[in-house]
């Protein structure tokens, strides 16, 4: 029976493939088709994974960022359990269908949030011992390795657990970490590849898909939003939507960030205001974004604001900071690889996230 591989890259930039060796996904490309495809805005894990796994846009799936304010109740939360979702999953449907799939995450927080459906779910952070038994305990998550371990991981859940959908999405540490073109970036990419070879020769009948979640870029200007805000004397909540409990690698600091009011009559000047600090490339009203993106209107700010390429927000000592720092979350860590072959079509390829699933289901 044919078994189905999606990859989710971490991150991955479509230089990243581009500026190493990579005969694997050459051959993925050759055979099947590769294009530069678009990552749903915002640009950060937890949004366009949901996006993947439920094949569907934010506006029907509910995950809008990797943290969550809950307006009617003031509280505040990592959006990182399957409560949060609103759509049903690939695994799901599999489950529903008799079939048998498999989810394998490094972190345990994405794991929780997309897991909904999957028989098997492992993390790097906290594998099964039959897992640990067979290749190794994991690397550290922030670690360049811990992918490897992963790929070696998914190629053991194929041979032993035999499930027909395999989906596996890698952390995104090294790219933030690393440019495309240093030699330890191409070297990271070239051993993934490897092992992508060896995820192949399991079966002679595989589909596989791969793309990513965001791209990367260096970042050298902040922007502490509160407290632009509070000097103008607006009180608001300005949350970084690339938030997570994970911080070592971007410090909490992304190219994108919902704005709540405590004052809705402060929106117009809020916005002007916003508009003119270098470094914003949008300013969106909560109507405006939703429409534009597609994003859940119970689930953003008041105001939903970009960077520009250079730019990134979060907490700080200061309004503004110099920075040394690979990141993502807005327009310009939009574009993704995506590749893949099998029965689906050559010529009608996925041109973004949500289309991913239903090209190697269709």
């Amino acid at each position: 029976m044919t078994k189905k591989i999606i990859i989710c890259l971490d991150g991955c930039s479509p230089e990243y493939i581009d500026k190493s060796e990579t005969p694997n996904m050459d051959t993925i490309a050759r055979e099947g088709f590769r294009t530069t495809g678009q990552a749903i805005i915002p640009s950060v894990t937890n949004v366009n994974n949901t996006t993947i796994v439920t094949a569907s846009y934010p506006e029907t799936h509910g995950i809008t960022s990797n943290y969550f304010l809950d307006q009617s109740t003031g509280k505040e939360f990592y959006m990182e359990s399957s409560e949060f979702l609103l759509a049903e999953t690939i695994f799901r449907r599999i489950d529903k269908d008799g079939g048998k799939s498999a989810l394998l995450t490094a972190k345990e927080k994405l794991k929780t949030l997309i897991q909904d459906g999957a028989n098997i779910a492992e993390t790097a952070e906290r594998p099964s011992a039959w897992l640990i038994d067979r290749i190794g305990a994991p690397p550290n998550i922030y670690s360049i390795e811990v992918n490897h371990w992963l790929f070696r991981a998914a190629r053991a859940i194929l041979a032993e657990k035999h499930p027909d959908l395999l989906y596996l999405t890698t952390t995104d540490y090294a790219n933030h970490m690393l440019a495309p073109e240093s030699e330890k970036s191409q070297w990271n990419m070239n051993q993934l590849d490897h092992l992508l070879g060896d995820i192949l020769n399991v079966s002679s009948d595989i589909e596989i898909i791969i793309t990513a979640d965001h791209g990367m870029n260096p970042k050298t200007r902040a922007l502490d939003l509160n407290r632009i805000l509070k000097d103008a004397g607006i009180s608001a909540n300005a949350i970084s939507i690339i938030k997570d409990r994970y911080v070592v690698h971007h410090q909490n600091l992304g190219g994108a960030a919902y704005i709540y009011l405590d004052d809705l009559s402060s929106m117009d000047e809020a916005s002007a205001l916003l508009k003119e600090k270098q470094g914003i490339e949008s300013v969106l009203s909560h109507t405006e974004a939703a429409k534009i993106y597609r994003l859940h209107p119970n689930r953003i700010g008041h105001i939903f604001v970009l960077a520009d390429v250079n730019t990134v927000f979060g907490a700080l000592p200061n309004p503004r900071e110099t920075v040394k720092i690979r990141s993502h979350g807005s327009l310009h860590e939009r574009a993704i690889p995506i590749l893949g072959y099998g029965t689906g079509s050559k010529t009608v390829m996925p041109t973004s996230n949500h289309e991913v699933a239903s090209w190697i289901f269709s």
